[in-house]
């Protein structure tokens, strides 16, 4: 009778944000480049990082040769903040100091493969990795854990496990904030 105080229709109520079932080609895409695209930043980063390291090496394989380092008065650094951190005594703690010989904490070992398969804490702390490849703790444990998106199967590309779903996976365009959080690993068997 009055249109203005009819009741809604059933069709056009309901979820204001309808997440279709299926993740769309054009988003699968999307997707895959956005995996690459972090790949490409970790190995950037780590290939950066060597290099620098590499670089430090031999700058100090250099500087140990020459006989007299060159002078600088000490009254020039003595006015620009750069002299003045040059000057100033090294007031950094070694990083075993900083721990007070606390073990290791839990994601400080390198995964290893057992026999059977299963990833196992390795033997191998991330910080001697770290330092041998010259790289960060952050970014050797992003290599040894995760997957890059060739290594990936599809199925855990575009779904994730979700132990509340019938089938215990769910597409990952379901994931609240989906396209900022980096999601590639799932439970084994599953």
């Amino acid at each position: 009778m009055f249109a203005a105080f009819r009741p809604t229709a059933p069709l056009s109520g309901g979820l204001l944000w309808k997440i279709p079932w299926r993740i769309s080609r054009h988003q699968k895409a999307r997707h895959r480049q956005r995996l690459r695209r972090v790949d490409n930043v970790v190995s950037v980063l780590d290939n950066a990082l060597q290099r620098q390291a590499g670089m430090s090496a031999l700058q100090a394989q250099q500087s140990t040769r020459t006989e007299q380092p060159a002078q600088v008065p000490h009254n020039e650094l003595s006015h620009t903040p750069e002299g003045l951190r040059m000057l100033a005594p090294d007031t950094n703690k070694d990083v075993a100091d900083r721990r007070h010989g606390k073990g290791a904490k839990k994601g400080d070992y390198v995964p290893e493969q057992n026999p059977v398969g299963i990833e196992v804490p390795g033997k191998r702390l991330l910080r001697d990795v770290a330092a041998e490849h010259g790289t960060t703790k952050l970014i050797e444990r992003w290599k040894a854990e995760m997957p890059t998106e060739g290594e990936m199967l599809a199925k855990d590309k575009y779904t994730m496990f979700d132990k509340k779903v019938r089938g215990y996976r769910k597409g990952v365009h379901k994931l609240p904030k989906w396209t900022r959080v980096s999601q590639r690993l799932n439970p084994p068997g599953f």
